[in-house]
């Protein structure tokens, strides 16, 4: 079921770099799918610039308790950061039609650029439920874009992800793909679940096609309803020639399957 409701804001602040945290208090949520978003409407009621909300991964549910990570870069975002604890803001999730497969496999190696991080950490809560064996991927341009190490400690995952800075500045220096090919093929039955820049995925996907692992990928795309309507999210489908939404269809594809 999809909720378009008003949510109380818990706690929304700056992070580091780009990133700020925004936590609501939506029990209506807690059931969502690991790889379903939400569209968030930055503005009070009695604005209407900018108009049109704004899609986030659902990064986290703890309890009654929704989590999501934003980077700032327009006018949507930028408004985000001025609302406040304690004000009520509207939210339509779970929103997505296609989620990564959690019980496809015996191993995961879970691969996230930056922001795209966060279109995966509830992904790792899932898998640990489910006590799958896994191993979270992270990389960066340089430490300050990090913002979810406060997460991954908390949350356990220390152990379970490697991190990777191009700069050097902490953790493995280098791109996020050094060394995807070996760790990939250490085990059997392992697919690769992803999210991130562009330039990330296609990088991801063409290691994955050179040694033929299953992979899929959460697009990131600008929406403007969020639910299959106004089409403004399109991706062909090379599979089966033709074109789906990644709002509705995805937002998690085969990446096989897709012109990307």
């Amino acid at each position: 079921m999809i909720f378009d409701k008003k949510y109380e804001i818990l706690e929304n602040r700056y992070i580091s770099g780009r990133t700020w945290l925004l936590r609501v208090k939506a029990p209506d949520l807690k059931g969502s799918p690991a790889g379903a978003f939400a569209m968030i409407k930055p503005t009070y009621d009695t604005q209407f610039d900018p108009m049109m909300r704004r899609a986030f991964a659902i990064a986290d549910i703890d309890g009654d308790e929704v989590l999501f990570f934003y980077d700032v870069y327009g006018k949507g975002t930028e408004t985000l950061t001025y609302r406040k604890k304690g004000e009520f803001i509207e939210i339509l999730a779970p929103l997505g039609k296609r989620f990564f497969p959690e019980d496809k496999f015996d191993n995961y190696i879970l691969v996230g650029g930056g922001i795209g991080f966060a279109g995966l950490s509830l992904l790792m809560k899932r898998l640990k439920e489910k006590g799958k064996n896994f191993t979270a991927l992270y990389g960066v341009r340089r430490r300050e874009q990090l913002s979810m190490l406060d997460w991954i400690e908390e949350n356990g995952f220390k152990d379970k992800t490697l991190i990777y800075t191009e700069d050097g500045s902490y953790g493995i220096e280098g791109l996020i793909t050094k060394d995807l090919k070996e760790l990939a093929l250490e085990k059997e039955n392992t697919a690769l679940m992803v999210c991130g820049p562009k330039g990330m995925m296609k990088a991801v996907v063409k290691v994955a096609k050179e040694i033929n692992i299953p992979t899929y990928l959460s697009l990131e795309s600008k929406m403007a309803c969020g639910f299959g309507i106004c089409i403004g999210c399109v991706i062909k489908n090379v599979k089966e020639e033709k074109y789906e939404r990644v709002c509705y269809e995805g937002p998690v594809f085969d990446a096989f399957d897709i012109q990307f």
